[in-house]
């Protein structure tokens, strides 16, 4: 075990995950990160420096004063980073690696990775809630601020109970880190269309459910994949039985559960019940389907999953969602309509020009099938964090390829501008989507004045 380890990008959502597992884990951790004077993470970086980690601008000043024995990158760390450049001698290591070794570490413990292009990280904040609220001893790293595990010193992506009986963990597919990971479990929520093209997925899926070691949750309209999965997999349904909208969440049914109640909004929801229902059935705990019910009802939600900021004078509600691809978008606006009608604003910024290129197609069908009269769409500036990138498609570009499809989309300079459109035309609501950029938040909790 290599005790002293320096995180590159540790302000990234998984690195932050990560970091404090290794702090649990007894290493000495600290970190770098671009961001580091970024006020919209500064919440962040004081949870992890109450948790011991150590912080460092991403200048290479913290890997000289550190000297680590391993350094942990992510996808995003381009080459020339002054980090990887210092001369200190040390071993690199891949964040997906780094963690399925940590997992894997851990006596007693029994992995479930959640896998998918959209709702894992819901569904894995979800899975962990359940199972606390079952009395199962879990541990949970993830790729969002889960509500019920945030306090003073977490930020809500990591948590563990003492002595673990359960590691639920989200696992990714953009870069193909998922390989790293042979669960004991595993849950493959959909397969959209995101970073790469539908058959690359598949493969890529088909083969995260070939090395599920126990068992595997699969959604039923993937029946094909699941059917090359070694273990005993189980199918969830993507049309939840008796589902309806309630003034306090949703409710539908679960054959051998009953009447099920869940706080989150919207039919795409429900699917994620299912699944961690599933995966809980599939478990063979000692509850019954009534305890197995009041376990989901316990989920809070995600920072950033359909999060209701506030309303304004005018009485439009401002809505936060990590929507980043097709399906995504088109389930938040879906849910949107549900809750508080049309017509509405969708307000998009793409987090990165290599998914904008893959997705735009896709994107536009799903706009057109989720849109009611009178919405409108704007796309703000694509967010671009690092590393290379080609800088196109850009979001006018895109815009306008959709405007001669007959669409709603305009694209937008500035977030100035969003706030004058919104300004001279209130609607019953305003739904803010986008990944990486954790301003949009801040962003939107702020247009609650206008």
């Amino acid at each position: 075990m290599s005790s002293q380890v320096f995180l590159i990008g540790i302000g990234g959502i998984g690195m932050s995950a990560l970091a404090q597992l290794l702090v649990w884990r007894g290493y000495s951790v600290a970190g770098s990160d671009r961001g580091l004077h970024d006020p919209s993470k500064h919440a962040l970086y004081e949870s992890l420096a109450k948790q011991g980690i150590r912080l460092y601008p991403q200048d290479g000043s913290g890997v000289l004063a550190e000297k680590p024995e391993r350094l942990i990158i992510s996808t995003a760390v381009e080459e020339g980073n002054p980090d990887l450049t210092t001369g200190h001698p040390c071993t690199i290591t891949h964040r997906a690696a780094a963690l399925a070794d940590e997992l894997a570490a851990i006596q007693g413990a029994r992995l479930i990775t959640v896998a998918g292009s959209c709702g894992k990280t819901s569904v894995t904040g979800w899975l962990a809630t359940a199972l606390h609220a079952l009395g199962e001893p879990t541990l949970m790293v993830n790729g969002g601020y889960c509500l019920d595990c945030e306090n003073d010193r977490l930020p809500g992506n990591f948590s563990a109970d003492p002595n673990p009986r359960w590691l639920v963990a989200e696992v990714d597919e953009s870069d193909h880190s998922i390989s790293q990971f042979a669960p004991d479990y595993g849950i493959l929520l959909n397969v959209g269309t995101d970073h790469y093209e539908q058959e690359e997925l598949r493969r890529v899926f088909a083969a995260y459910l070939q090395r599920c070691r126990h068992g595997a949750v699969v959604a039923d309209d993937l029946a094909p994949l699941a059917a090359e999965a070694k273990a005993p997999v189980r199918l969830f349904s993507t049309v939840p039985a008796g589902y309806h909208a309630a003034t306090d969440g949703i409710r539908f049914q679960m054959e051998g559960v009953g009447e099920v109640h869940a706080r989150q909004p919207g039919q795409y929801s429900a699917v994620n019940a299912m699944a961690v229902l599933t995966q809980l059935l599939q478990l063979n705990l000692p509850v019954d389907g009534q305890r197995l019910a009041a376990a989901i009802t316990a989920f809070s939600g995600v920072r950033q999953r359909f999060e209701i900021m506030g309303k304004t004078a005018k009485g439009m509600v401002l809505i936060n969602d990590y929507a980043h691809n097709p399906d995504k978008i088109s389930a938040c606006i879906q849910a949107a309509h549900e809750q508080f009608g049309a017509p509405l604003t969708a307000i998009f910024q793409p987090h990165g020009f290599r998914p904008l290129q893959f997705m735009k197609d896709a994107l536009a069908d799903s706009l057109q099938a989720a849109l009611q009269p009178g919405d409108q769409v704007l796309l703000l500036p694509v967010y671009y964090a690092g590393g290379s990138a080609a800088f196109s498609p850009t979001s006018e570009e895109v815009a306008a390829e959709y405007r001669a499809k007959g669409l709603p989309v305009h694209a937008v300079s500035t977030r100035q501008d969003v706030e004058d459109i919104l300004k001279s035309n209130p609607m019953g609501c305003a739904l803010v989507m986008g990944a990486r950029d954790y301003s949009l938040r801040l962003w939107t909790k702020n247009l609650v004045n206008l």
